[in-house]
């Protein structure tokens, strides 16, 4: 028992951080990343007697956490029900940010300023679609892997990921030209 317990550590250490990463980049909160690695590692520590090797410890992981997230957005999708069905629904004008146009816009802050909207693209894709581009663009798996981190065909990856692209290609193209307008 204390071989297999050692051998689950090393998975731990060897892959803690990549895991974190992309629930961070799935959730976009360091808190709700943070709380997805460990339950991560907590169901993959119980289910660790019946892997059996058919996918790498890896995509096995992955496969674990994009499961997890879609528990998440599930919940969070019925408690944001329950919360519209009892309040007003607030002024959109007052949820949104906006830029000081009086701000003298240097060349960093424009770049920090298209990362946020590419983050916020890239939150605001169709789960099954950032899952994708999260794999594939800033993890770089495999579409293989990521088929098998996802339980769906390669065929239905590209699918995703052609679609995802195109959705980013239209947020940014929003946001460009209304930043090439001021």
């Amino acid at each position: 028992m204390s071989g297999r317990r050692d051998e689950f550590e090393r998975l731990v250490l060897l892959h803690e951080r990549r895991i974190y990463n992309v629930a961070f980049k799935l959730t976009g909160d360091e808190e709700e990343a943070a709380e997805l690695t460990q339950e991560t590692f907590v169901r993959a520590y119980k289910a660790w007697g019946r892997f059996r090797g058919e996918a790498g410890t890896y995509t096995w992981l992955y496969r674990i956490l994009i499961n997890l997230n879609k528990d998440r957005l599930a919940a969070l999708a019925r408690q944001r029900e329950r919360e519209t069905s009892l309040t007003p629904i607030d002024d959109p004008e007052g949820q949104h940010e906006l830029a000081d146009p009086l701000a003298d816009v240097t060349e960093v802050v424009e770049q920090a300023d298209f990362q946020e909207q590419l983050r916020r693209a890239i939150l605001d894709l169709p789960e099954g679609y950032r899952e994708c581009v999260v794999l594939k663009a800033m993890e770089g798996l495999s579409y293989q892997e990521i088929a098998e981190s996802m339980g769906i065909t390669v065929e239905a990856v590209r699918s995703r990921l052609a679609r995802a692209r195109q959705h980013l290609r239209q947020a940014l193209e929003s946001y460009l030209s209304a930043g090439n307008g001021n």
